[in-house]
Order: C-alpha cells, then sequence, then structure tokens
C-alpha cells in the first residue's frame, strides 16, 4: 500500500494542474477584455486584491497561520516581488516591444529554465526524459507559433523586447523553483497568500498615479467582471493549485503543464475570439501533449 499511496497522489495533484491549464487558458479572453478598458496597473491592482482577499480567507478558515520572522518576512517579499512584480513587468513589457511570436517562443522556454535551476538549487539530477519530453513539447509549441501566421523576427527593433521575454521566461522558472524550499515551512495556502499580497501591493503602488485622474465611472462593468473573475480564478485559486503541484510532484514536473496552456488557448481563441485554427497547430498541439507526456514519466 505504501507503493500506491503516492502514485494516486500524483495523479490527484496532475488532475490538479489541469484545472490550473484550463483557468490559464481561458484567463487570455479575460485579459484581453479587460486591458482593453483600462491601465495594465489598475487591472492587475483590481487582480492582485482580489486574489489577495480570496487567499487570505482560504488560509484563516481551513490552516492554522505559522508565525513569520523579520528575515522571513523579507524572504517572502523578495519572491513575491519576483513572482508577481518582476516577472510580470518583464512579461508585458517585452511583449509590447517584440512580436507575439518571438514572445510566445521565448516564454515557453521556462520549464527547461526550470529543470536548470532545480539541477543548480537542490542537487537534483535530470533525467534524460525530462530533456527530450521538453524538448519535444517546445518543439509543439514553436510549430503552434509558426501555424499562426504570426512572424517571428529576431534582433533589431524588437531586440529589446526579446531580452525581457527571456528574463520574464527566466523569473517565472526561477519563482516555481524558490517555491520548493518555503513550501517545507509554510502551507500552501499561507504561502500563495503571502507572495499574492505582496504583488498586490507592488501593483496598487504602480496604479495609484494613474488611479487618481481615472473616471472610474467610465469603463464598462464587463472590464471590472474581467479583472475580478481573473484575478478569482487565475491569480488566486490557480497559485493555490500550482503551489500544491511543486510541493507534491517538485518544479520540473509542475512547470511542464505550463507547455499546455497554449494548446487549449488556441481552442479558447477560437471559441470565444473566432480566431481560426490552423492545421499545423493541431500538429503542435499533439507534439506538445506527447512531449508533457513524455517528460511526466
Amino acid at each position: 500500500m505504501q507503493e500506491i499511496q503516492p502514485e494516486r497522489s500524483d495523479k490527484s495533484t496532475e488532475s490538479l494542474l489541469l484545472v490550473v491549464v484550463l483557468i490559464w487558458a481561458v484567463n487570455a479572453p479575460l485579459v484581453k477584455l479587460g486591458i482593453s478598458g483600462m491601465e495594465i496597473p489598475i487591472f492587475n491592482s483590481i487582480r492582485f486584491l482580489i486574489a489577495g482577499v480570496i487567499l487570505g480567507v482560504i488560509t484563516f478558515s481551513r490552516s492554522a497561520w505559522k508565525r513569520v520572522s523579520i528575515r522571513g518576512w523579507l524572504k517572502l517579499a523578495g519572491l513575491g516581488a519576483i513572482a508577481h512584480g518582476v516577472y510580470q513587468t518583464a512579461y508585458l513589457f517585452g511583449l509590447r516591444n517584440t512580436s507575439v511570436g518571438n514572445s510566445a517562443i521565448i516564454l515557453s522556454t521556462s520549464p527547461l529554465w526550470t529543470i536548470f535551476f532545480s539541477s543548480w538549487i537542490y542537487r537534483e539530477r535530470i533525467p534524460r526524459e525530462a530533456w527530450l519530453g521538453t524538448g519535444v513539447s517546445l518543439s509543439g509549441i514553436i510549430l503552434i507559433v509558426i501555424g499562426t501566421g504570426s512572424s517571428v523576427v529576431f534582433g533589431g527593433d524588437a531586440l529589446l523586447g526579446d531580452v525581457l521575454s527571456v528574463l520574464a521566461a527566466l523569473l517565472w522558472a526561477l519563482s516555481t523553483t524558490l517555491q520548493k524550499s518555503f513550501l517545507r515551512q509554510y502551507s500552501v495556502t499561507q504561502l500563495s497568500a503571502i507572495l499574492v499580497s505582496v504583488g498586490a501591493v507592488i501593483w496598487t503602488i504602480a496604479a495609484i498615479p494613474s488611479a487618481i485622474d481615472l473616471r472610474w465611472g467610465m469603463i464598462g462593468a464587463g472590464y471590472y467582471a474581467a479583472a475580478i473573475g481573473s484575478g478569482g480564478l487565475s491569480t488566486g485559486a490557480s497559485t493555490v493549485l500550482w503551489a500544491v503541484g511543486i510541493k507534491n510532484l517538485g518544479p520540473r514536473k509542475t512547470a511542464n503543464f505550463n507547455n499546455l496552456v497554449p494548446v487549449l488557448a488556441i481552442v479558447f481563441a477560437y471559441l470565444i475570439l473566432g480566431e481560426p485554427v490552423y492545421p499545423l497547430q493541431l500538429v503542435g498541439a499533439a507534439v506538445t501533449l506527447a512531449g508533457v507526456w513524455l517528460a511526466r514519466r
């Protein structure tokens, strides 16, 4: 029985991570709607404030709060700034300065960086299946991007955006890897609540200049709904489930589920936004799924 129980636990955790993938794929249209009607700092401020409240309620109602030392708060603040502050900034400004094709390909390398960080920080051995599966998944995502007809141009005017996108991929991988050690000290909900609260503080401060002159009544209800929905699901609930994955499966296996997001995003873009689906995208989706299956072995 001792050999069967971990397998069942892994299966349950992987099911939760598939829910995260689904939420993040649906989240793309919500974010696109939200930032079309309000500035990014204000949109993100609402998202993180909503998520912080939700995670706070979950934490204090379902688990005991573990005392955090001053040194611990400083470390958690640093991790929160990486995960929800600097990463978001690098990603958004990178996307603004480079093409969508460049950004998607570069950010899809985050599972590879997670493998490197896990090997470096925790001295984990990297199995051949992990290398092969990650490479196959990345190949599938490249096929998806190429299949959309998006141009991929490196260097030139897009150089700054490319560099920022690489930084974003590194920051996401680093924050995913670093959470493992913190989850040995704090519960999943407490760690998630603290990290998201740090993001809420950062983005609220960033939103103050825009919020002063903003006519809040002129913003449609749909934009507020997009921010609240995205904050509650993508930033709130998904943060907890993602941390559960890191705790039970480790950073490497958890990070590889990221590669499923663009696959489902294609489907939801077609259903919600009416964006066309091309045959090469379907091939890329199949290759990405095969890579995830291989790497999770």
